[in-house]
């Protein structure tokens, strides 16, 4: 008797080995489809996340637009897009042709230059509407959008009046308007 519960253990122990063996596999197979399916979502995440770095732009390529509005400076909430961030001059060009706008029927945006140490001349001519306060938010918010130019040394803003007489011609470097909201950058 002892025998025969040795032969029917042992039968019973060579089943389990073979379901064990089973179960074994299976798992095997089972993580082995798992972690192919893991990894390949990591992949996915990875390319995604270049793909996406990778089409944003660099941070000196992002700039902040500033204007007055009634009595304040108002900063856009978007970052504006430079399209050619390695070029002063055309960096100049695009962002007064961005800001123009919103001076236009008080203080009309004319011409710039740029000289040989990064100093960029900004002219204008001031129509009827035009005042000091007006004047002073203008100056504020078209120095602050500009010198996040990192190459611009200094601004020269020239006013002309109507009839041409110069109203205002003032040097400008980073330090010359106080912002009282330094938070925004």
């Amino acid at each position: 008797m002892i025998i025969k519960g040795k032969m029917a253990g042992s039968m019973i122990k060579d089943k389990n080995d073979h379901t064990n063996k089973y179960f074994y596999v299976i798992c095997f197979m089972t993580l082995t489809l798992l972690f192919s399916f893991l990894s390949g979502c990591n992949d996915k995440i990875v390319e995604v996340e270049t793909t996406s770095t990778e089409s944003s732009a660099p941070e000196a390529t992002m700039i902040y637009i500033y204007h007055p509005e009634e009595n304040q400076i108002i900063v856009e909430e978007e970052r504006y897009q430079l399209r050619q961030p390695d070029s002063t001059a055309a960096s100049i060009e695009e962002i007064m042709s961005v800001i123009s706008p919103y001076y236009e029927g008080v203080l009309d945006y004319t011409t710039y230059m740029l000289d040989t140490e990064n100093e960029v001349t900004l002219e204008f001519t001031a129509r009827e509407e035009y005042t000091e306060v007006y004047y002073l938010l203008s100056k504020a918010a078209i120095i602050r959008t500009l010198f996040q130019i990192p190459e611009i040394s200094d601004i020269r803003m020239v006013i002309y009046s109507e009839d041409e007489s110069v109203l205002s011609d003032e040097l400008l470097d980073r330090t010359s308007v106080y912002y009282y909201d330094e938070d925004i950058e």
